[in-house]
C-alpha cells in the first residue's frame, strides 16, 4: 500500500510542476478557440467539393469538427515543442485523441456493415470504456511510474498476495471477456459459416459456442496470470456445481435447451408461433432467441412474452417458420337453414372470400359442409392468408363479408329456439 501511496504523490507532485501546468493551459486555450471556430466553419452542415465524386466523405461529414479539434492540438502541441522543447504530455494527449478519433471512423465504417444494435453495443460497452481506462493509465505512465502502481499489494487471497494489477487484470479483464467477445466470436463464426457451409441457425450457434470458449480460456489465462491458487479454483468450482445442482437448476436447463434450439434450428426470429397453451387465435412472433428465455411479440395487445426455452421441449407448439413459406390456412364457420340448397351456400361462401384483399388467390377459398346440426347447416370457409400474424383480422374481415352476402342472398342465418307448449288438461291443477 505504501508503493501506490508513493506512485500517487508522485503523480499530484508532477502535475503541480509549471511544465505540465504551461502544457495543459495551452491544450486548455486551444479547446476554447475550438468551439467558436466550429461555430464559423460549420463544416459538419457544408457541401464538401468532393463529396460528390468520394461517397465515403459523407459517412465520416459528421466528425469534421472533431477532426478540427486534432488537428489544432497536433500544431499547438508541436509549436509548443519547438518553442520549449518540453511538450511530451501535450504531444500525447493529442496523439491519443487522434486514437479516438479514429476509432469513431472505425465505428462508422462498422455501421455500414454490421447490425445497428451489435456496433452500438460493442461501441458503448468495450470501445469507449477500453479507450477512457488505457487513457488514464497512460497519462499516469506520462508523469509518474506506472510499474510501482501496479506491483503496489492490495489484500491476500489463499495465501497469494493481490496486487493492484492483478486486481486491475481480473476485473476489467472479465469485463471485457464478457462484453467484448460478441464481435470477435461474429467473425470467426463466420470464417466457419464459409469453410463448413453452415445454415442460419447453426451459424448462429456456432458464434455463440465461440464466444463462450473465447470467454472460457481468457478467464483461465486471467487466472494464471493473477496467480490464483489452482486449489482455491477447484474448491470454488465444486461449490458452484452444487448450486448448479440445486439453486440453478431451472437456469441452467433453459441454458442448456437454448443451445439446443440454436443448434437444431427449429426456433428462429422471424418464426410465428402458436404455443399450446396459448389461444390458437393469437399467434406470437418470434423477437429475440436467448440464453435463457426466447421474447415473443403478440400484436393484438402489443406485448413482449419472455417464455423460458425448456418450453419448447416441454409443450407442443405450431410453427410458421419460413423454410417454404409462411402462408398460413383460416377458417370461419358458419350455419344456414335447412331450406338453402348446399350448393348455393357453398358458392356464396367461396365467392365472397375471394373478395377479401388479404385472402389468397391460390390456394383458392374453399367451402366445406361439415354437418347437420339441430338448428342448421354448419358450414365453413377455408382460405389461406400469406402473414399469419392477420389471422384474426383477416378472419373478422371474412365473417362480416359472408354476413352481408348472406343479407343480400336472404340466406337465413338460424339460432336455437324453444317453443313452450302448455298442457290445457293440467292447467287447473293446483287451484282451489
Amino acid at each position: 500500500m505504501n508503493s501506490m501511496v508513493l506512485a500517487f504523490n508522485d503523480l499530484f507532485s508532477d502535475f503541480s510542476r509549471p511544465a505540465v501546468l504551461w502544457q495543459l493551459l495551452v491544450l486548455l486555450l486551444v479547446i476554447g478557440l475550438w468551439f467558436p471556430l466550429k461555430g464559423v466553419l460549420r463544416l459538419e452542415v457544408k457541401f464538401w467539393p468532393l463529396e460528390r465524386q468520394f461517397p465515403w466523405l459523407g459517412l465520416v461529414k459528421p466528425l469534421a469538427n472533431e477532426t478540427l479539434l486534432w488537428l489544432l492540438l497536433i500544431l499547438a502541441s508541436r509549436g509548443l515543442d519547438a518553442l520549449t522543447g518540453v511538450a511530451g504530455l501535450a504531444l500525447f494527449l493529442a496523439r491519443f485523441y487522434g486514437i479516438c478519433l479514429l476509432s469513431r471512423v472505425l465505428i462508422v465504417v462498422l455501421y455500414q456493415h454490421l447490425p445497428l444494435e451489435l456496433v452500438r453495443r460493442a461501441d458503448l460497452r468495450v470501445l469507449r470504456p477500453l479507450l477512457t481506462i488505457g487513457g488514464l493509465l497512460s497519462i499516469f505512465a506520462q508523469l509518474s511510474d506506472l510499474s510501482l502502481l501496479m506491483q503496489a499489494p492490495l489484500f491476500s487471497l489463499g495465501g497469494q498476495v493481490i496486487s493492484f494489477g492483478d486486481l486491475t487484470l481480473l476485473l476489467f479483464g472479465t469485463y471485457f471477456l464478457a462484453a467484448g467477445t460478441a464481435l470477435p466470436a461474429l467473425a470467426l463464426a463466420w470464417i466457419t459459416r464459409k469453410i463448413f457451409n453452415l445454415e442460419g441457425p447453426a451459424y448462429r450457434a456456432t458464434a455463440l459456442l465461440i464466444r463462450y470458449m473465447i470467454v472460457g480460456l481468457g478467464l483461465v489465462y486471467i487466472l494464471a496470470q493473477v496467480g490464483v491458487n489452482p486449489t482455491l479454483v477447484a474448491a470454488v468450482g465444486g461449490g458452484l456445481s452444487v448450486g448448479l445442482g440445486f439453486g440453478l437448476k431451472e437456469v441452467f436447463s433453459n441454458f442448456i435447451s437454448g443451445l439446443w434450439l440454436l443448434l437444431e434450428g427449429a426456433v428462429r426470429p422471424g418464426d410465428v408461433l402458436l404455443l399450446e397453451s396459448g389461444n390458437g387465435e393469437d399467434p406470437c412472433e418470434v423477437l429475440e432467441l436467448g440464453m435463457r428465455a426466447t421474447t415473443l411479440w403478440r400484436d393484438r395487445d402489443n406485448v413482449e412474452l419472455v417464455v423460458p426455452n425448456q418450453t419448447f421441449f416441454t409443450q407442443s407448439m405450431s410453427t410458421y417458420s419460413g423454410i417454404r413459406d409462411r402462408r398460413r390456412r383460416g377458417q370461419v364457420l358458419i350455419g344456414a337453414a335447412y331450406r338453402h340448397p348446399p350448393e348455393q351456400v357453398i358458392a356464396l361462401l367461396e365467392a365472397t372470400a375471394q373478395t377479401i384483399p388479404r385472402v389468397l388467390a391460390d390456394p383458392k377459398p374453399k367451402g366445406l359442409l361439415l354437418r347437420y346440426d339441430d338448428s342448421a347447416i354448419t358450414y365453413a370457409i377455408r382460405y389461406w392468408i400469406e402473414n399469419p400474424m392477420d389471422g384474426v383480422g383477416v378472419a373478422s374481415e371474412v365473417g362480416i363479408a359472408v354476413w352481408n352476402a348472406f343479407e343480400q342472398a336472404a340466406i337465413e342465418i338460424p339460432f336455437p329456439q324453444r317453443v313452450v307448449h302448455l298442457d290445457s288438461e293440467h292447467q287447473g291443477l293446483g287451484s282451489d
